[in-house]
């Protein structure tokens, strides 16, 4: 994993605008600064993704979709909907309540009231992997 995080979020950004739309934001004044919501063009799977974290890149896919078996260095977080928003579907007590999922996610009508996985992300070639699964 010697790719920087930099390479990675360039890698993921040319990858999304190559393959997929973006989905454009329920409210105007969205600079969608800490979360981007893409759609694949052929299965029409809604990704939504965080590029503003130090260490990683985490992509957000409803569940059904996330890849079954990703690779062992990809940090998996599974979602459930709770009536107001998401949380833990194995909750980790040391975490105090924060477990749950970026809630701008309930902005948009491809991720609200499903179960959904974040899918965090350190280098280009778990990415690659993971959006080969998504796009096809």
């Amino acid at each position: 994993m010697s790719d920087s995080i930099a390479d990675l979020k360039s890698f993921i950004r040319a990858q999304l605008a190559a393959q997929c739309d973006p989905v454009p934001p329920k409210t105007a004044n969205s600079q969608q600064v800490h979360l981007s919501v893409w759609t694949t063009r052929g299965r029409r799977r809604a990704i939504g993704v965080e590029l503003d974290h130090k260490d990683r890149v985490n992509l957000w896919v409803v569940s059904m979709y996330t890849p079954p078996a990703p690779p062992t260095t990809v940090d998996v977080a599974k979602k459930v909907w709770t009536g107001s928003g998401w949380q833990d579907k194995d909750p980790d007590p040391a975490r105090k309540g924060r477990d749950g999922a970026n809630s701008n996610l309930k902005g948009y009508d491809e991720f609200r009231t499903k179960p959904i996985t974040r899918l965090g992300l350190r280098s280009i070639d778990d990415a690659r992997a993971i959006l080969e699964k998504l796009m096809t």
